[in-house]
């Protein structure tokens, strides 16, 4: 959980003591339009001048990237029901308009599949269907290596939780690993793999939950289609799109 207290306070929208000079701050809520409208068109940043300089709208949208100030507000006004948690990855499609980034597609989790240049990007949900956490990893990455990164990134630690996932995640070590940090776990077998391992069929039947969270962020055209090159930047969009979702 993260105190009121780590959140960064911003100047934004108000002059501190006498302005003379530079240009006018932006207001928070046309900052918040701007976001908005990003979200929805999927755009270049650049067409965001209708909300003043887009400059300055990129520049505090790289701030709050840098500060990681929506992963501290996702974690602020996440209240997860229930003792399971849902994990899924999903592909998401890479624009041309994002691709070929400085340092290469890999350091910015670009895979290249039969599709194309891809992203993969793997959430943690509740009962309630909202995102909990979220990484972004490479289109061609396999699930199971990156789990533990996003338990870590959803600071679980010392609850008696149930990860629920499909049969891609079914490996005995990856079972270990949840065992070994006190987690149970709900992975139906592998049709090729012999031997019966327990699982809750009940519990299981409510990973759909995890299909609905994708399918509401993705209705966000930014989200559908990466057009961002940096990994970074474009997990602060989905992060932002994801504190919305539990403020509705």
């Amino acid at each position: 959980m993260v105190a009121e207290s780590e959140i960064p306070a911003f100047k934004i929208g108000r002059a501190v003591g006498p302005r003379r000079r530079g240009r006018p701050p932006l207001p928070l809520d046309t900052l918040l339009d701007a976001y908005f409208y990003r979200l929805r068109v999927s755009g270049p940043w650049r067409d965001l001048d209708q909300f003043g300089p887009w400059r300055t709208i990129y520049g505090w949208h790289r701030e709050f990237d840098r500060i990681g100030l929506w992963s501290k507000l996702l974690r602020l006004v996440a209240r997860p029901r229930g003792m399971s948690r849902f994990v899924d990855g999903t592909h998401v499609k890479v624009s041309q308009a994002g691709a070929n980034p400085a340092g290469g597609g890999v350091l910015q989790a670009m895979g290249k599949t039969k599709g194309g240049r891809n992203s993969k990007l793997m959430a943690m949900t509740d009962l309630s269907a909202r995102p909990i956490a979220l990484i972004l990893v490479g289109g061609q990455a396999y699930e199971g290596h990156h789990l533990l990164d996003l338990i870590d990134a959803a600071m679980i630690k010392g609850e008696r939780l149930t990860i629920v996932a499909d049969r891609a995640y079914d490996d005995d070590k990856l079972r270990g690993r949840l065992s070994s940090r006190g987690l149970k776990h709900c992975f139906p077998r592998q049709r090729r793999r012999k031997g019966k391992r327990p699982m809750d069929r009940r519990l299981y039947r409510a990973r759909y939950r995890i299909e609905n969270c994708f399918c509401r962020l993705k209705r966000w055209a930014s989200i559908d289609t990466r057009r961002d090159k940096l990994a970074s930047r474009y997990l602060s969009l989905v992060t932002f799109a994801s504190v919305m979702e539990w403020l509705r």
